[in-house]
């Protein structure tokens, strides 16, 4: 809070008969005139009095850094100190959260001389609110106050003071959280180097495991806010080199907090779920690059292949069972003879209807596995996580319940002997082959391509269904109106509100050019309509449809690339969590073999000119490795 943004601009005191004596008081304060000071408190003046914003004069003290006012205040009303200031924007924030952001480290010293409260106070006002409410977010509390301006004597004058550092705000965020939220990255790394030089190892270690209300710590925090740096310098505090022979060499990256095995809220789970861009980036970094690579090379693509194949047989014979449904002819139509389904008891008799009964057990078996599968997921992950993240699955995971849901409802259908049944039988068909598109992402070649339709499904074409359905709606009422008056017997495209509908859908999509007959005369009212409707319709809303894919498909072209491979690690992530561990052994060193801390795990990775591979066992990570290689190979082989 700068003075030129202060909290004494604005005095007013109409009522009050003490206004000029009050003025004068806060004046004092603000221009540094001790001896008028003086003589206000020789007069027993209030030191209690407001400001228009819930201040008193200690406060205007210490916004204008008149060390000597302040130093005069406290001698004679010491009770000021922890005095916080009353308005909704300033709220809680007392005269050292003031001192700590205008960085005068003396008046700070001064203050916590005499017992400046650091534990308690807190500065919660709409001026500090995190996110979008606010317009700076420092952490509420002194400690996140100076690392937040970033002056390290004063943190260190307060760490020495025993400043508590673990305190967490309403958001849940402590000291180190704050700092991975700060906008000027570099400063932020330096603060946080600082930090952990003048506190015990010990404490560093626990305060870095502290969570916040969303349950990240400050290393999962940078990896939800995509922030490359500071995510990056996390990463480098985790590496332990233990080989360096020239340009190669071997470093261990410590796992915990990125590997998805023993943890639900994993760095890999974040950048997954999340809706940041910039998070994905994440994923191109070591050890993540190298962990997730492994993971899908080694057994993620043999299990996702398997899967596929088993869906794709799961769908035919699911097709088969419709295709060879118990039917039987009952009626003749002029053209030909009609077929209709068999009665239950008559379904189910012969050799090749127990053949098909198989089927549609498995058929039946699998959709219930679906269905208990997907409600799972939807009350693990929550609506926003489930529907809405293309990575994940998004629309994919709302055909696979209608799926389910149209499968039972076929059972009770057949059971009540009802012609329902092939509706929700074709619509089985429908979202169960539309399904086959999820298994794409396991695919380099159509990755990418079911990315670009997932986003111009749910962007693109929602849109332009929106406006179809409103012209269509308005250009059918005003058709019907007019055929209403005429024999629609010789038009039977325009007989009724339902039918007109669907011809005016076909003429937009030049599906059909306009039925009606050359020998009836028409009113000029309803060609009038026709030209206006192809006009807007046809010219308008599908060149529209065709403008807002290609701007889509130019959009997404180079972030789908991105978005397959956070598909392909978030497949991994899952396929890793149903597979049993016999079959899906951990990734990584456990930490007792390699003599480093017991209970954490490790990836070792083979870096050689700022390029990283990782060595596990059956993977080749050159064709044809160096004589440095071989050494290194060889020294590794000895540990």
């Amino acid at each position: 809070m700068s003075p030129e943004k202060g909290i004494i601009t604005t005095h007013n005191y109409p009522d009050n008969p003490n206004n000029e004596s009050e003025n004068l008081f806060f004046k004092a304060a603000k221009e540094n005139n001790i001896k008028v000071l003086k003589q206000l408190i020789g007069e027993n003046f209030d030191p209690t009095i407001k400001g228009a914003l819930g201040e008193n004069v200690l406060h205007i003290a210490a916004l204008y850094n008149n060390n000597e006012i302040l130093v005069e205040l406290l001698d004679a009303f010491p009770f000021l100190i922890n005095k916080p200031i009353e308005c909704d924007a300033y709220k809680g924030e007392t005269a050292l959260h003031i001192a700590i952001v205008n960085q005068n480290a003396e008046m700070v010293r001064e203050l916590i001389a005499r017992k400046a409260d650091m534990e308690n106070a807190r500065a919660t006002g709409n001026f500090f609110a995190p996110r979008r409410k606010g317009q700076h977010y420092y952490g509420e509390y002194v400690t996140s106050f100076a690392a937040y301006v970033g002056n390290q004597e004063i943190l260190q004058t307060l760490v020495e003071n025993e400043a508590p550092l673990e305190t967490q705000d309403s958001q849940g965020n402590t000291v180190f959280h704050i700092l991975v939220l700060h906008q000027n990255k570099s400063m932020a790394c330096k603060m946080y180097d600082f930090l952990a030089a003048i506190i015990p190892k010990k404490q560093l270690s626990y305060l870095e495991t502290i969570t916040n209300n969303d349950g990240m710590t400050p290393f999962k925090l940078a990896a939800q806010q995509g922030d490359v740096q500071m995510f990056e310098y996390f990463i480098k505090k985790r590496r332990h080199t233990i080989l360096s022979f020239g340009p190669l060499g071997s470093t261990l990256y410590d796992l915990t907090g990125i590997d998805s095995w023993d943890d639900r809220l994993s760095v890999i789970d974040i950048i997954c779920t999340s809706n940041n861009n910039a998070a994905r980036n994440l994923l191109e970094i070591t050890p993540l690059k190298e962990l997730l690579h492994y993971k899908w090379t080694a057994f993620g693509y043999k299990y996702f292949l398997l899967c596929t194949i088993f869906y794709i047989m799961y769908t035919v014979i699911l097709t088969l069972c419709c295709l060879y449904r118990p039917i039987m002819h009952t009626f003749t139509y002029q053209d030909g003879k009609g077929n209709t389904r068999k009665p239950l008891y008559e379904a189910y008799q012969t050799r090749n209807d127990y053949l098909r009964l198989s089927g549609e057990i498995i058929v039946v078996v699998g959709g219930i596995l679906c269905l208990v599968s997907e409600i799972l997921q939807f009350v693990r992950k929550g609506t926003k996580h489930f529907f809405g993240n293309t990575v994940t699955g998004g629309p994919f995971h709302v055909i696979l319940l209608l799926y389910a849901c149209f499968i039972i409802a076929v059972v009770i259908l057949r059971f009540l002997s009802s012609d329902g049944e092939t509706i929700m039988m074709s619509l089985a068909l429908i979202s169960a082959w539309c399904n086959v598109i999820y298994f794409a992402r396991g695919f380099r070649l159509l990755g990418p391509l079911c990315i670009m339709i997932q986003k111009m499904v749910l962007g693109d074409l929602l849109k332009f269904c929106i406006l179809l359905i409103a012209v269509l709606i308005g250009f059918a009422a005003a058709f019907n109106v007019h055929f209403q008056a005429m024999n629609t017997t010789a038009v039977p495209s325009f007989n009724g509100f339902p039918d007109i509908t669907f011809t005016l859908f076909q003429l937009m999509m030049g599906l059909d050019s306009l039925p009606l007959p050359a020998n009836i005369v028409m009113p000029k009212m309803i060609l009038v309509l026709y030209i206006v409707y192809m006009f807007f319709g046809f010219v308008l809303l599908v060149n529209l449809l065709i403008a807002l894919m290609t701007h889509t498909h130019f959009r997404v072209t180079n972030d789908r690339t991105t978005l397959w491979r956070a598909q392909v690690a978030a497949t991994t992530i899952m396929l890793e969590r149903s597979i049993p561990c016999r079959l899906w052994p951990r990734t990584g060193i456990p930490g007792e073999l390699l003599g480093l801390e017991r209970g954490k795990w490790y990836l070792r990775v083979e870096e050689r000119n700022n390029t990283s591979f990782c060595l596990m066992p059956n993977i080749q990570a050159s064709s044809e490795p160096s004589r440095m290689e071989h050494y290194l190979h060889e020294y590794h082989n000895q540990l």
